[in-house]
């Protein structure tokens, strides 16, 4: 094995370990000692952008990208990481896609850039010409009504897919998409509908039987519902079993909730079940739920107004939400939601408050409670450094509010306000944390509300319920994030 070989095998292994550190260390003395590399300096970018040092970066891939100009694989990784940096990138990844036409990931990155620059029309029209020539291509079909929604056209998000299915009806990966987007948009009984004409076409496919019975149950249909998940039969993937057990407790049926989650317990998507058991032995009034949610240390709150600028971050973040909008699947009622990693850019405010709330969770996590490898947050090890798995801004205005969600993709979720309104009155605001879902009609108080207030930091499990209460007038910004679960710490 070569020198560069054994360099690109470091990388390799690194990523896959996070232990990115270390591997960026080696690999800058190698360029001390050797000179500058196309490729090297190319490996070395990409372990500083896990480690979300990305202007760092972000030179080391122009120095790279100058020297090996035909290079495909850097033209797109430049472009992609000058995107998630927050800097104009469509321009780096038309020239990626010179390069390599047949390149997916380019032609969807060059679509989320044209959005990031003001021009979602032009991101449509590439897609549309892409799906018109490629109606198979599932990825393309939900880029493109992502981008209809974003771009305030949520009416258009499936035109794409509904021309592809006029073309190819008997497609089950296509219908089951259409299904997929229509569920997540809310669109209940077009889900419904759709799911009916679908089963008159294939038969009795669990896929569509459970669409079918999800949106019925979503429409206080339960019996009719019912009916379609008994001939689903038994759930055979995670998602099937969230909508079941969802059915079971909008039911009242925590016991038969609770015998249908615990398989999926030790699965893959055990972090989609855990919500629905908190709730189910809430409903029992069983101690576990405050095992699972109340341990001393798993809900905190860090006051950080002194250490962050919050007048320059919320004008930098008033900038990014000019050209942001609503996702298809999103909490956001009232307001828009940034789009790409936010604490990868590279904007001081954003890498300083990134500096401050970092440090806040490596707090948290050293003060939890001592491991438990049956609990799914204080199984995991501890003193890896704070990783961000995803990381937004919220921009709330007049009798805006978050639905009640849950956080699958992460290990503790936080929500730090920069802007509240001048005046709220009583419980105007409040984030509620441990709230069901009102469409469950479960009678649940939340566990605790939290009052909004300019640099406050409010941490919590990501399994847990979490809403926020209207209120009647202003403006309410704040940043919210995901930390990833730490490597090779998965529960029992």
């Amino acid at each position: 094995m070569s020198a560069l070989e054994a360099l690109h095998r470091a990388t390799i292994d690194a990523l896959a370990a996070q232990d990115e550190a270390s591997a960026e260390r080696k690999l800058g003395l190698w360029l001390a000692a050797n000179g500058e590399n196309a490729q090297v300096l190319h490996w070395r970018a990409l372990l500083l952008r896990r480690l979300d040092r990305h202007g760092e970066a972000l030179g080391l891939l122009r120095q790279a990208a100058a020297m090996a100009p035909q290079d495909s694989e850097l033209a797109r990784n430049h472009a992609q990481i000058a995107l998630e940096a927050g800097l104009a990138a469509d321009g780096l990844f038309e020239q990626a896609l010179q390069l390599d036409p047949a390149n997916v990931p380019i032609r969807l990155g060059l679509v989320s850039a044209y959005f990031s620059a003001g021009k979602g029309a032009q991101g449509l029209a590439l897609l549309e010409a892409a799906l018109s020539a490629n109606p198979g291509w599932l990825e393309g079909h939900a880029q493109f009504a992502q981008l209809a929604t974003l771009t305030g056209q949520p009416q258009r998000g499936v035109e794409t897919l509904e021309a592809a299915i006029a073309r190819f009806p008997d497609s089950l990966e296509l219908r089951t998409q259409l299904l997929g987007i229509l569920l997540l948009a809310g669109r209940h009984a077009e889900t419904a509908d759709q799911a009916e004409v679908a089963l008159a076409r294939l038969g009795d496919v669990p896929l569509l039987l459970v669409d079918r019975a999800a949106a019925l149950d979503e429409l206080g249909q339960w019996d009719a519902a019912a009916e379609m998940f008994a001939r689903a039969g038994a759930p055979a993937d995670v998602g099937h079993a969230s909508w079941l057990i969802r059915h079971l407790l909008r039911h009242g049926d925590a016991k038969a909730a609770l015998a249908m989650a615990e398989p999926w317990l030790t699965s893959e998507g055990a972090a989609q079940i855990w919500p629905y058991v908190s709730l189910a032995w809430r409903m029992l009034d069983d101690s576990q739920a405050e095992w699972l949610d109340r341990q001393p240390g798993l809900i905190t709150t860090a006051e950080l107004g002194e250490q962050v600028d919050l007048a320059a971050l919320a004008a930098c973040l008033r900038q990014i939400h000019a050209r942001s909008g609503r996702f298809v699947d999103q909490s956001v009622r009232g307001g828009t939601q940034t789009d790409g990693p936010l604490f990868s850019r590279i904007e001081p405010e954003i890498v300083a408050v990134r500096q401050v709330i970092a440090a806040a969770m490596a707090s948290h996590a050293q003060a939890l409670p001592p491991i438990d490898e049956f609990h799914p947050q204080l199984a995991l090890k501890r003193g890896q450094g704070t990783r961000f798995s995803g990381s937004w801004s919220v921009r709330l205005v007049d009798q805006g509010f978050h639905t009640s969600h849950h956080h699958p993709q992460g290990w503790f979720s936080a929500v730090f306000y920069v802007t509240v309104p001048d005046m709220l009155d009583g419980t105007e605001g409040q984030l509620q944390l441990g709230a069901p879902p009102p469409e469950l009609g479960l009678d649940l108080a939340p566990y605790q509300s939290v009052a909004p207030k300019p640099g406050r930091l409010v941490i919590f499990p990501s399994t847990m319920w979490h809403a926020t209460k209207p209120f009647s007038a202003g403006e309410r910004m704040t940043i919210a994030f995901d930390t990833a679960r730490p490597f090779g710490g998965d529960t029992a």
